[in-house]
C-alpha cells in the first residue's frame, strides 16, 4: 500500500501545523521525504542536515496510554538513517493536549500489534512500545493548532 493512501490532506495539514511551530522553536527547516525513506521529514539548521523526523498527530491525550507504539520496521529504518548520517531520528507526536518528542534510539519493548481499522493484514506486526514518560514536551498543543 502506498503512503498516499494512508496520508490524507487533513493529516498532512496537521503535520505541517505542528512542524511550523517546532521549526521556529528549534531553529530548523524541514523537507518532506519520499516514501522510500520510511520517515516523514528531514531537518536542516542553517543549511546543514541535522536529522530525520516521523510526525504523528493523535486525538487522544498524552497520558491516555502508558506507551506510544511505532512499527519496528520504521524504528529500524530511522536508526539506519541516523547512523549513516551521524545525526538523529526523532518521533514527534502531537496529542490533543501536548506535543512531545523522543529520540528513536530510546529504549522500547516489542509486542505484536498495530492497527486493525484499515482491513490491511500488513498493519499487524512487531511494534515498539516507547514509554510515554520518556517523551520530552515541546509545548501545549493549543499553542499551534
Amino acid at each position: 500500500m502506498s503512503r498516499v493512501m494512508y496520508e490524507s490532506q487533513k493529516n498532512l495539514g496537521e503535520e505541517q501545523n505542528a512542524l511550523r511551530y517546532i521549526s521556529q522553536k528549534w531553529g530548523v527547516s524541514y523537507a518532506k521525504l519520499p516514501i522510500s525513506y520510511k520517515l516523514d521529514y528531514t531537518m536542516y539548521r542553517n543549511g546543514t542536515h541535522v536529522g530525520f523526523i516521523e510526525v504523528k498527530c493523535r486525538t487522544n491525550k498524552l497520558n491516555d496510554y502508558k506507551t506510544y507504539i511505532l512499527s519496528l520496521s520504521k524504528v529500524k529504518e530511522a536508526r539506519i538513517l541516523a547512523d549513516m548520517t551521524n545525526t538523529k531520528s526523532l518521533l514527534i507526536v502531537r496529542w490533543s493536549d501536548y506535543t512531545g518528542w523522543i529520540n528513536l534510539r530510546s529504549e522500547f519493548i516489542i509486542k505484536q500489534g498495530g492497527r486493525s481499522d484499515r482491513n490491511d493484514w500488513q498493519d499487524q506486526e512487531p511494534v515498539c512500545h516507547f514509554n510515554i514518560s520518556k517523551f520530552k514536551i515541546i509545548a501545549e498543543t493549543k499553542n499551534f493548532m
